[in-house]
């Protein structure tokens, strides 16, 4: 019988940091989930430096954006590696974090290359479990994800494409989004599914971190068939308007 553990934990992150000498150069991390994105948000940075990190992930740097100093990060896929990254991160200082990825359409309202602000998650992974009770529903910081909500609306200018908030599903089996899972969740006003939003919004929480995430619509899985826009141009687009409304926001956003 699975329950929520109460007691110390034997690995602490804080503690491995604090062995493995970790220290952010500063407190804003931009988490970007697709290597296009993170090449993307390095060539927008001034004296840019591919960095090491302990966390698992396949690069991190660090840089300048309008004078602010930024940290990058792109953590391998999937709830357990990115909440690993996104624990080790916040035992090295990090304080502020918005989180740049992908999700597939659940509802006819987001089409391929429009843009989703999750203001709350279903949860379906099994990292979030460990953090908090079952009824737990998470949600990013409000203050942080309205900003970015305003920033990406403003960088898109008069382009055609959506710009929606509500809910994104985060599960571990990539191969079970199943049909009626589709209908169901739109019901209740699921956008979106992914396999990290829910785990990284619940660690935020439970370390006491702002975080928000702003995900391109990369897929369609609400039709006949399965529609797929990865590579294409207008993904391309569109993750460019993520990437620049992320480091716009958090440059912009106080640590407090």
């Amino acid at each position: 019988m699975f329950r929520l553990g109460r007691g110390r934990p034997v690995i602490d992150p804080f503690q491995l940091a604090s062995e493995k000498g970790l220290c952010l150069p500063c407190g804003r991390v931009v988490v970007l989930l697709t290597d296009f994105m993170f090449k993307y948000a390095m060539r927008l940075l001034e004296d840019v430096e591919r960095v090491g990190y302990y966390a698992p992930a396949s690069g991190f740097a660090k840089g300048r954006y309008g004078g602010v100093e930024v940290f990058l990060t792109r953590p391998y896929f999937g709830a357990p590696a990115v909440a690993t990254t996104l624990e080790m991160l916040v035992a090295g200082g990090g304080r502020v974090f918005v989180v740049v990825g992908e999700v597939g359409a659940l509802n006819p309202v987001l089409r391929i290359g429009d843009i989703l602000v999750p203001t709350w998650g279903l949860r379906e992974e099994g990292v979030s479990f460990h953090y908090m009770p079952p009824n737990y529903v998470p949600k990013p910081d409000r203050e942080l994800a309205g900003k970015l909500f305003w920033e990406v609306r403003r960088v898109k200018g008069r382009r055609r494409i959506r710009v929606v908030k509500g809910g994104v599903w985060s599960t571990d089996a990539l191969f079970r989004e199943t049909k009626d899972k589709v209908v169901e969740y739109s019901r209740i006003g699921v956008l979106g599914v992914d396999m990290e939003s829910t785990a990284l919004m619940t660690v935020a929480a439970y370390r006491k971190v702002k975080l928000a995430v702003v995900a391109a619509v990369s897929d369609e899985l609400y039709g006949e068939e399965w529609r797929k826009g990865f590579g294409t141009g207008r993904l391309r687009r569109t993750e460019k308007i993520v990437v620049k409304a992320a480091l716009n926001t958090i440059t912009q956003y106080g640590l407090g």
